[in-house]
């Protein structure tokens, strides 16, 4: 098969990989049908090029002559990697000839006739994913999804009030669907979430927890969180979140509006779980430790410790896993200590710093970074300089602590040799004091050993002396 006889088996405008899988599937007498995202995006856009995954749903027998269909496909551009079993589906990657690189997610799921087509689509939760496109570029679109593409809104598939009232998780799903597309929820569909927001309490934690953290991840997470605060829905599941919104109103003396600077560092961090939860819920702490001063200078003290401990009970209440918790609980209550970093710190400071953040520390940039959400330009530029700045002394550091031990090799053994102890906990501590040294800056690091042994040798005198 040449790349011609598939640019000839079809006349609709889709990528040379896409057009390869469904010409296998037409050759082996299959009947192909695009779904979901990649069809809005060729409604949206005319093209499904920059679809990072294409679904499709064929008319097939079984499986496995889908399967059969697909085993082999290969031309000088593309090849397909082997389809994996995944439910009722079977997935694969279509990659660069070349290089092996990966050009998008195929996931393709068999169905027994048109009918099931469209049962099919019918299941689906929005109208935006519930249209397909045919091998010979026919658009099948039972919902008028594409009307709601070209409005660029989000409309359940089922009445609004028959899907709010009968699974009122689908809520969460809307939400989740607005920070997956980026389009805004439809009036009515607002209208009726609002209406029937309450019934929220009805759903078990474990079925809405997940559909909140696909939200959260998701592409655009600031529009799905502010659909779930119009829907009045984020005050029963996240009260402590509710009570940011609004906040600068109530106080005389102006202050950052934290419900829309918390929204935009939400979707300025990396999309991982960890960080867009400490993201969320960062500044919560904020509206019960704000303070103003006899000049009107607004202060939250100790605002990260205040949310850190409130986080506790919404992990809690969420039945967020430990190992996930520890890390949000970490990041949450040293959410500031990255952005108060100056050119003054010593190597020393930035050494101990992030020997304590330890594993987070990777997390913790990230987190700072987004913080920044001044309205300034240069305040703007500035703090992230000063991040990049410290970014940049930090991996200096650590190359420098790499190509030289902080203590020379056998320093243990040579303490006990030259003051004539036992190995024990005295010799432990003793070697711990002049890690602690080295790590502050008070003796460099890669000297001799007997230099270390004078510092040990005044560490033990001002010890005794101190009783």
């Amino acid at each position: 098969m040449t790349d011609n006889e598939i640019d000839n088996a079809k006349n609709i405008n889709l990528p040379g990989d896409v057009r390869l899988v469904l010409f296998r599937l037409k050759k082996r007498g299959l009947k192909p049908f695009i779904v979901g995202p990649a069809v809005r995006d060729l409604v949206a856009s005319g093209s499904a090029e920059k679809s990072p995954r294409v679904d499709m749903m064929v008319i097939a027998p079984s499986l496995q002559e889908i399967d059969r269909a697909l085993d082999g496909a290969a031309v000088s551009q593309f090849f397909l990697s082997r389809p994996e079993r995944v439910r009722r589906s079977l997935a694969f990657n279509v990659q660069n000839a070349e290089d092996g690189t990966i050009i998008r997610k195929v996931v393709v799921q068999e169905i027994p006739s048109m009918e099931g087509l469209h049962d099919e689509l019918f299941r689906r939760e929005v109208t935006v994913n519930a249209m397909a496109v045919s091998d010979e570029g026919e658009l099948i679109d039972p919902f008028d999804g594409c009307r709601d593409v070209e409005l660029r809104q989000i409309r359940p598939v089922q009445p609004a009030n028959v899907a709010f009232t009968t699974k009122p998780l689908n809520i969460v799903k809307m939400g989740k669907h607005v920070a997956y597309h980026g389009y805004q929820a439809s009036p009515e569909t607002l209208e009726w979430a609002y209406r029937q927001s309450s019934s929220i309490l009805d759903v078990p934690m474990d079925r809405l927890r997940p559909e909140f953290e696909r939200l959260l991840v998701n592409l655009y997470p600031d529009m799905g969180l502010d659909f779930l605060e119009k829907a009045g829905v984020l005050k029963f599941i996240l009260p402590e979140v509710q009570s940011m919104v609004g906040f600068d109103d109530s106080c005389h003396v102006h202050h950052k509006d934290i419900w829309d600077h918390t929204k935009k560092v939400v979707a300025r961090s990396k999309s991982l779980l960890a960080i867009r939860w400490a993201a969320l819920l960062h500044d919560i702490g904020k509206v019960w430790t704000r303070s103003v001063d006899e000049r009107n200078n607004v202060h939250f003290f100790r605002h990260e410790e205040l949310s850190a401990f409130l986080f506790r009970g919404i992990a809690a209440r969420f039945y967020i896993d430990d190992r996930l918790a520890e890390r949000i609980y970490f990041l949450v209550g040293n959410h500031s200590r990255i952005n108060m970093y100056t050119t003054e710190w010593t190597d020393s400071a930035i050494r101990r710093v992030v020997k304590e953040i330890g594993d987070y520390l990777d997390d913790l940039l990230n987190l700072s970074r987004a913080d920044i959400t001044s309205r300034q330009e240069r305040r703007v530029e500035e703090l992230t300089g000063l991040l990049d700045e410290l970014e940049m002394r930090i991996k200096i550091l650590k190359e420098e602590d790499a190509r030289q031990p902080a203590l020379p090799k056998g320093i243990g053994n040579a303490i006990m040799e030259h003051f004539g102890l036992e190995p024990g906990p005295l010799v432990g501590q003793l070697r711990a004091a002049l890690e602690a040294a080295v790590e502050d800056g008070t003796i460099k690091p890669g000297l001799e050993i007997p230099e270390y042994l004078e510092f040990v040798h005044a560490y033990i005198h001002k010890k005794g002396k101190e009783g």
